[in-house]
C-alpha cells in the first residue's frame, strides 16, 4: 500500500506547484510582477475569454506571485487587484516597482462562490525577494504573454503557405 503514500506526496507537490488559487481563509503571497488585464465572460456554465464586443465582462489580473517560497502564476480577482493598487498609493505601504516589497494576506470568505468576499491585509514588515527567486522570475513569460496564451492568441510560428512538393526536398 505504498502507492497511497506516493499518491499523497504527489498531491502535495501538485498543490504546491505552479498555480496560485485563492482558498478559503488566509492566503499569504508576495506580488512579484505587475498584473496584466484579462477579461472573461460567463457562458452560463463556465468562464471563457471575452471578446471586445462582449458585455458584462469579469476582469482579472494575471501576474506572478511568491507563495511559500514558490513562484506561481496567478489570476487575481479585480477586487484584490484594486486593493493592491490602493496599497501602492497608501503613505504607509506605497511602492511603485515590482516585486512588491512586502507580503499581503488575501483573506477569503466564501471562496469558490460568486458571493466570495476578499480582504487584502498588508504585512507591516518588508520582505526582500531572494536573488535566486528574481533570477528564476526573469526566465518566466511576462504577464501579457501569459494572457495571450490563456486567450489562445499567442504568436504561432510562421510556416510557408505554399504547398511543398515532397520531390523537391533534397534528402
Amino acid at each position: 500500500m505504498t502507492w497511497v503514500d506516493e499518491r499523497e506526496k504527489a498531491a502535495q507537490e501538485e498543490a504546491g506547484s505552479g498555480y496560485f488559487k485563492i482558498q478559503e481563509g488566509d492566503n499569504r503571497i508576495q506580488l512579484l510582477s505587475h498584473c496584466a488585464p484579462y477579461a472573461l465572460k460567463w457562458t452560463g456554465s463556465r468562464y471563457e475569454p471575452a471578446e471586445e464586443e462582449d458585455t458584462n465582462k469579469s476582469w482579472k489580473g494575471v501576474c506572478w506571485v511568491l507563495q511559500d517560497g514558490v513562484i506561481k502564476s496567478a489570476t487575481l480577482p479585480y477586487t484584490v487587484v484594486k486593493s493592491i493598487k490602493e496599497l501602492m498609493q497608501d503613505d504607509d505601504y506605497a511602492f511603485d516597482e515590482f516585486p512588491m516589497p512586502r507580503m499581503v494576506n488575501i483573506r477569503a470568505v466564501g471562496a469558490g462562490t460568486k458571493e466570495v468576499v476578499y480582504n487584502v491585509i498588508p504585512s507591516p514588515k518588508e520582505a526582500p525577494v531572494a536573488a535566486e527567486t528574481l533570477k528564476e522570475l526573469a526566465t518566466k513569460p511576462t504577464p501579457e504573454e501569459m494572457v495571450e496564451k490563456m486567450r489562445g492568441t499567442e504568436k504561432k510560428p510562421d510556416y510557408p503557405e505554399e504547398e511543398i512538393d515532397p520531390a523537391s526536398i533534397p534528402f
